[in-house]
């Protein structure tokens, strides 16, 4: 331990007033749960979330861009005489190629996009994802840079993400104007609270005891100072701009009756929201944001996947190779489309 993760350890058991053991254990278990997130080994995960099986159909830029001392990959996707730009923020877990089909649906309908990696997160740099609330960090660093950028900045900007997220980019209109119009799916609407909501979710085994809520109090305020203050509600209540908020009535990930901003909607101030509700079997999490068919479909495959879990590699690989990725990944057009008429509204405005 260097001397100033001593001094660190020291200011922390003061502030929390916890044993040494405490607090100990429970940044063990915190840094843990936000350790450093690597791509996966794609040939062994079904969708189109392996940029070299999209790169054909969508061209895109890599740009590196500064957030708190850290450099975070950005991919620009161009496109021909756009409307716009939506800078789209990936939830927790995740990577800005995780959400390929959704820049590629956007692109093809007039709309330029910017995504990128968090820090700790896939090719940007971070030796860890550092917290939830991080992802408001990047976000605002992300739309500081667009807003400077002579390619960027006289392009009308709009905001998408998914999640953490969603959170990002609804709490950012505390911090940041200029903004046309912002979109989120299954949002998060407090990220400073979260972790105590889901630790035991996020961690396993880890987190057996739990996490002492004076710990992770001051360790997000020490972490994040500022940024702890901000959540969705706030960021949808500091504006006027047009809004949409999906969520899946099911959501297990995010509660649509406790963890949402959507379960908020009686404070809502901001006159010029619209409500998407996923339901059926596009109502949970992730599946809210991909076809019938999709969700049909993967979960075919994840029930395959999981009865050969024991077969070698090169099996895997080998069944890999048969699924329709295309299928796989299929968004959900309806929600797209409302997505695209609430930036084309803007535009108007």
């Amino acid at each position: 331990m260097t001397e100033q993760e001593h001094v660190s350890l020291k200011r922390l058991i003061l502030k929390t007033g916890l044993n040494l053991g405490a607090v100990v254990a429970s940044k063990k278990v915190y840094d843990a749960i936000f350790q450093r997130l690597k791509r996966p080994d794609y040939s062994l995960k079904p969708g189109l979330y392996d940029y070299a099986r999209y790169g054909f159909l969508l061209p895109r830029e890599l740009i590196m861009f500064p957030s708190k001392r850290v450099m975070l990959e950005g991919y620009y996707y161009p496109c021909d005489k756009p409307l716009g730009l939506v800078l789209f923020v990936h939830g927790f877990k995740s990577g800005a190629d995780d959400y390929l089909p959704i820049y590629y649906y956007l692109v093809k309908n007039g709309f330029a996009v910017f995504s990128y990696d968090g820090r700790g997160v896939y090719s940007s740099e971070g030796k860890s994802q550092v917290g939830f609330c991080q992802t408001l960090i990047d976000c605002e660093s992300a739309i500081t840079f667009l807003q400077k950028d002579r390619r960027f900045k006289k392009m009308p900007l709009f905001l998408l993400g998914h999640s953490c997220g969603g959170y990002a980019v609804n709490s950012v209109l505390c911090l940041k104007k200029g903004i046309k119009a912002c979109a989120s799916i299954a949002a998060v609407n407090n990220a400073y609270t979260l972790i105590l909501e889901k630790g035991f979710q996020y961690a396993g085994e880890l987190a057996t005891e739990g996490f002492p809520k004076e710990f992770l109090n001051t360790y997000q305020s020490f972490l994040f100072g500022k940024y702890t203050e901000y959540n969705s509600l706030l960021g949808l209540n500091s504006t006027k701009i047009p809004m949409l908020i999906a969520h899946g009535v099911q959501d297990e990930t995010i509660d649509f009756n406790s963890q949402s901003l959507i379960c908020h909607k009686d404070e809502f101030k901001n006159p010029n929201v619209t409500f998407y509700y996923g339901i059926d079997n596009q109502s949970g999490h992730d599946s809210i944001w991909h076809s019938p068919q999709s969700n049909d479909y993967q979960k075919e495959v994840d029930e395959h996947l999981n009865s050969i879990k024991r077969k070698s590699y090169e099996e895997k690989k080998a069944y890999i190779k048969t699924i329709n990725h295309y299928l796989y990944s299929e968004i959900n057009y309806t929600l797209f489309d409302e997505i695209i008429k609430l930036y084309k509204g803007a535009l108007k405005n």
